[in-house]
Order: structure tokens, then sequence, then C-alpha cells
């Protein structure tokens, strides 16, 4: 989630976007990882007027339990209180043969039919 080291640093606003998050575990960190990287992120204010977040693999954290948490534990804790859509279990990002998306583009999150639609990029 290389998004967090931007806070403070250059991150464009975030109202209205639909925020794609995936990262994977770095070697000897743990759930803690995550969970600093999410806290930063809502403690700088950075997720005020997400639409929804989406969220692509996390490799390293798929069977991983730390005191009795899960990543969907920790990830649920940090973001539901925003109020908003999120969708987890989409293909992208780290991982084999990960799906592509285009960034910056309009899309639409519908969290209860567990599908991202991602307009096609503009052609030049």
């Amino acid at each position: 989630m290389a998004v967090a080291t931007l806070v403070g640093a250059g991150l464009p606003s975030l109202d209205g976007a639909i925020l794609l998050l995936e990262t994977e575990r770095p070697p000897g960190l743990g759930l803690g990882f995550i969970d600093r990287q999410l806290t930063q992120l809502l403690r700088s204010g950075a997720l005020r007027g997400l639409r929804a977040i989406a969220l692509g693999r996390f490799p390293g954290y798929e069977n991983y339990v730390d005191r009795g948490w899960t990543l969907l534990d920790v990830v649920a804790d940090r973001l539901t209180d925003l109020g908003i859509p999120i969708l987890g279990g989409l293909e992208l990002g780290h991982g084999p043969d990960p799906l592509a998306t285009v960034l910056g583009t309009p899309a639409h999150l519908d969290a209860d039919t567990g599908t991202l639609t991602v307009q096609p990029a503009a052609q030049f």
C-alpha cells in the first residue's frame, strides 16, 4: 500500500474516488504493517470523501493469523466506520497472473453484486 507513503508528500485529493488498495506482505512484517498504513491514511484525513474502496490481492496474508486477527479483521476494523462500500477479493495487484486495470478513469463499484466496472482509458 504505497499510497500511505504519499501522505504529506503529494497525495492528491481522493474526494469522490474509488480507492484501490493491494500489497504483498513484506518479509518479517505482519498485520501491524497493514494496520499502521490504514491508520496513517485515516488520521491524515486522506480518506475523507472516498466513494468506495476496492481491495485487490494481498499475497502472504491469505492464511495469516496474528493474535486471532486476520487481514479481513484489520480491514473491517479500520475501514468500516467510513460508511462506504468496500469490495474485496479482486484479482488485481501482486501475485501470479494479476488482471490489469486502468487507474484514474471513471469507475463504478457495486459491493452488493460484487462488481467493479472500469471505463476504458481515453485513446489519443
